[in-house]
């Protein structure tokens, strides 16, 4: 079974997240992946937003960090973690927008169950500025939880659900233990490691970027051109007459 990121792991890290797609031909061998076992996109993007980028009606998707769970066209599988956070997220995102509003190049991208404060296009010497902005909205939310990404904050529910959380709350409801399945879990980002950590000595973690970087991941792949070469080595080749887009 896999489960997989979507930024950074199926489609390359671009300056805008409005701006991501799927690498060429990742479509289609997803397709392929999918017609012999459960495959999970699991990512940060917003559940709508997620599906139409991939737009794959026989996968699995873990949006907003796995905190809203669909199953494929017709399964009737949905599961959703954190609803209660809702308005303090709504009240965060309007507060970082005000705060940082003269902060050329910051995105604040509000989801539905998360927040993110992209700052890739921030001028060095105005991060500071960003993280101050972002850890002060924080003091009156203890709902929510603070991370760091790449180049990314992400406001969440603090209630202990994550990626890792989300895998194994899917594998139960398919009634599929770690011992009987080898789950190959591939990301990029820090939230991610959430996956990686709670496969144990099960399974597969694969890293996609430089396998120097402290992580629970055993195994790593240079970038999402190499990820899609990796998992092409399980996909059956498509039989004559089948279409796979």
């Amino acid at each position: 079974v896999f489960f997989l990121d979507f930024d950074g792991t199926l489609a390359p890290i671009v300056d805008r997240p409005e701006s991501a797609t799927l690498l060429e031909g990742a479509r289609s061998l997803l397709i392929r992946l999918a017609g012999r076992t459960l495959v999970c996109v699991l990512s940060g993007r917003d559940l709508d937003d997620l599906r139409a980028r991939v737009d794959i009606p026989s996968l699995y998707y873990g949006a907003d960090h796995g905190r809203r769970l669909v199953g494929p066209s017709g399964s009737g599988l949905e599961h959703e973690v954190g609803g209660s956070a809702r308005s303090d997220l709504r009240s965060a995102a309007a507060d970082l927008e005000e705060r940082l509003a003269d902060v050329g190049g910051v995105l604040v991208e509000v989801k539905d169950l998360s927040l993110s404060v992209h700052y890739r296009l921030v001028a060095e010497d105005e991060r500071a500025t960003v993280e101050r902005i972002v850890h002060r909205a924080m003091e009156h939310r203890p709902t929510l939880r603070l991370n760091h990404g790449k180049l990314v904050f992400e406001l969440k529910p603090d209630d202990g659900w994550d990626k890792g959380q989300a895998m194994l709350w899917l594998l139960e409801r398919m009634h599929v233990a770690l011992t009987d399945v080898c789950p190959i879990c591939i990301g990029d980002d820090i939230t991610d490691e959430d996956m990686f950590r709670a496969l144990g000595p099960d399974g597969i973690p694969v890293v996609v970027g430089p396998p120097d970087r402290p992580t629970y991941a055993r195994y790593s792949l240079s970038d999402p051109a190499e990820t899609l070469r990796f998992l092409e080595t399980f996909a059956p080749a498509c039989s004559p007459g089948e279409t796979s887009s």
